[in-house]
């Protein structure tokens, strides 16, 4: 009792059957892993544009002579928008005289925004 020669290994039609499932498996892996890689990139470059804002903040200090006036820069694929408006009768009419400070922060390349910073601080 030997075994015959049809049943004595694996068929054509088997291995392309096994062929096929490992290409898929690999094509699902690959799509998952590059949009891992493309989410993380998109972190760090929001994770760089909040630290840069905070940075313009920082650096902020007295109000322009004009009313308003707009700084801009670029710096590591990132580009950077300051706007000063000077508010008077802040506070409620209080006459405190505020200042509103925007930035906003984009991706150089794209041009998409990734973060947007408004706060109001007393005039010196």
């Amino acid at each position: 009792m030997t075994a015959s020669h049809s049943e004595a290994g694996f068929s054509l039609v088997e291995t392309l059957v096994a062929l096929a499932i490992i290409a898929g498996m690999s094509a699902l892996l690959f799509e998952s892993v590059s949009a891992n890689a493309h989410f993380a990139q998109t972190v760090a470059k929001r994770r760089d544009a909040v630290l840069l804002a905070q940075s313009l903040l920082a650096a902020v200090e007295a109000p322009s002579d004009s009313a308003s006036a707009a700084d801009t820069g670029s710096v590591r694929g990132l580009t950077w928008r300051i706007t000063r408006i000077s508010r008077s009768g802040g506070a409620r009419d209080s006459g405190v005289p505020l200042q509103e400070v925007w930035i906003v922060i984009s991706d150089r390349a794209t041009g998409r925004g990734l973060t947007d910073v408004r706060t109001l601080r007393l005039s010196r």
